[in-house]
């Protein structure tokens, strides 16, 4: 089976050089996206959206850089596929590598539309414009039918993980994670 979610995230633009960007600490719970040299984003539930802002714009000033942060939430859509499925759906939806290594970020076509993807353990959150938000969980829907989705009841964004085998349940908190540039 198949669940496809809404998340609810904040999207905060962190734009700067690749030094001042690299030295960027890490900030529990945010996802950090690497998607260009000079630009970062840093993602997390929309609960925090106030909290990413300050925290980006206060590491800048801090910094003593000319760099900007900005909530970027409203130019983008997260639509997260969940269960044991989500890797067959990624398969028969981009033609884009997915890392082994949890989490990973790509960037790169989904459903023959821009998106950049965060993969977790059995999960994957696909970022798209705003404007085309609709398109990926019909593309699921009409692709995947054989694997039965499921929509879910929008929630808030976080980065699952699966808990290490022998240490019991899996885990449904979000983990603070660095991505290399």
């Amino acid at each position: 089976m198949v669940e496809i979610t809404e998340s609810r995230a904040a999207i905060i633009a962190c734009l700067d050089t690749a030094e001042v960007l690299d030295r960027l600490p890490d900030h529990g719970g945010a996802f950090r996206a690497r998607v260009a040299c000079e630009e970062l984003l840093l993602i997390g539930p929309a609960t925090a959206a106030a909290d990413l802002l300050a925290y980006a714009t206060a590491y800048l000033e801090r910094a003593g850089s000319s760099g900007l942060a900005v909530d970027v939430t409203d130019a983008w859509s997260v639509c997260t596929v969940s269960g044991a499925d989500a890797a067959e759906v990624w398969a028969r939806l981009s033609e884009n590598r997915m890392p082994d290594e949890r989490p990973a970020f790509v960037q790169g076509a989904v459903a023959s539309i821009p998106a950049k993807t965060i993969a977790g353990d059995r999960e994957i959150h696909v970022i798209t414009p705003s404007n085309l938000g609709h398109h990926v969980p019909h593309r699921i829907f009409s692709a995947c039918r054989d694997l039965a989705p499921q929509a879910g009841a929008p929630r808030q964004f976080a980065v699952r993980r699966v808990a290490p085998a022998g240490a019991g349940a899996s885990s449904t908190d979000a983990t603070p994670v660095r991505v290399a540039s």
